[in-house]
């Protein structure tokens, strides 16, 4: 069911995102000659006839990639509308998106991941791939082809001899989760450069129905594009035990403490006919010397009481021992503050703890 995406908002969002016309949810961001670039999930809240579309219906209607920008450090936010969306043709793979990355190339153009969504028939629609595009100017995604890195049902046997989870081919996107778990998940790529300029593209895997890890790859030029050059066993964290979702991951490199961060969004969804009530949602970071790990957790999970899950980090300030960031409620929140961008707030390293800044103005020399 197709749905209109408004135009970009005329006024700027000041302390946090409140958008009165759009759901937002899950972020991702990049900063470029002091402009942050926040990108999000976003559906209108609205159907075309003017009905309210509620929390939970989300699933029924194609999402779209917002986008806004920062000038002050992330105190105020433009919308700059539609990033990019599904095709609008029967030839599309593709019935909606899900999360990904913007990272930009040395050639000013912007290497753009994404998640493609595959609904199969009625009792399959989460089938998910991972995929790219290119971005001219990171404002928006022109005539882009799905050039999908990893497709499941397509490599299949090379993921899974990998270490991997996925069902059956058959049962690949079920609505009903695999095997008594939670639905798949071969999601939410992050792109990154490590410390030795190579270019690797991180995702959300499993390596069992109730076991989240994280996916690598390592990527080659494949003409105008890229293609996977390895995929790498699986990541795990020490506390995986803890939780069943491994979603939205990042990646940082401290050149300072010559250390690698890892951030993800945990939850513990056991199945998918589960109340919510009983699911919880949270963000954990580790840290590692190599980016093949081992991970260590740097604390307890945080952001969970705050009803907070898929931030980004808008800005490293390793010297300081703090990232700043910036994140969506979940549909836990309050009425007012579900999936809307809460204000930027901090995330002190060692020892791990957060730092609120709602309502505080922010010099952006200091960070």
């Amino acid at each position: 069911m197709m749905n209109q995406i408004p135009d970009a908002y005329d006024k700027k969002f000041i302390n946090g995102i409140r958008h009165p016309y759009l759901y937002l949810w899950d972020s991702w961001s990049y900063v470029d000659n002091n402009t942050f670039h926040l990108y999000c999930l976003a559906l209108s809240r609205f159907k075309p006839d003017g009905s309210k579309i509620e929390p939970d219906e989300r699933n029924n209607f194609p999402f779209h990639i917002r986008h806004f920008t920062s000038v002050d450090a992330g105190v105020s936010w433009t919308d700059r509308g539609c990033f990019f969306k599904p095709k609008d043709n029967s030839k599309s793979n593709f019935n909606t998106i899900w999360s990904g990355s913007v990272k930009p190339l040395t050639n000013g153009k912007k290497l753009v991941a994404y998640t493609g969504l595959e609904h199969r028939d009625q009792d399959h629609q989460y089938l998910q791939n991972i995929a790219i595009a290119i971005s001219e100017d990171g404002y928006s995604v022109k005539d882009f082809d799905e050039n999908i890195l990893s497709d499941p049902l397509r490599d299949w046997k090379e993921i899974t001899e990998k270490g991997y989870f996925l069902d059956a081919s058959e049962r690949l996107g079920s609505n009903m989760g695999e095997i008594n778990g939670p639905i798949m998940s071969w999601r939410d790529p992050f792109i990154f450069y490590d410390k030795k300029k190579e270019l690797n593209l991180f995702w959300a895997a499993k390596v069992g129905p109730r076991f989240g890890a994280m996916a690598r790859a390592t990527l080659k030029k494949n003409g105008d594009f890229f293609k996977i050059d390895t995929l790498h066993p699986p990541v795990t964290v020490p506390d995986a035990d803890e939780f069943t979702q491994l979603e939205v991951p990042k990646v940082l490199f401290d050149e300072v403490h010559k250390t690698y961060y890892l951030i993800i969004a945990s939850c513990n969804r056991l199945y998918e006919s589960q109340p919510d009530s009983e699911i919880s949602k949270e963000v954990r970071v580790y840290a590692s010397e190599n980016i093949d790990g081992p991970w260590e957790s740097l604390g307890d999970k945080i952001l969970g009481s705050e009803h907070l899950f898929g931030i980004t980090v808008l800005q490293t300030d390793f010297e300081n021992n703090r990232l700043l960031c910036m994140a969506p409620y979940t549909e836990a929140a309050d009425a007012d503050l579900m999936l809307t961008f809460a204000p930027v707030f901090y995330i002190y390293l060692n020892p791990l703890k957060v730092e609120f800044l709602n309502q505080t103005k922010i010099n952006s020399q200091n960070i």
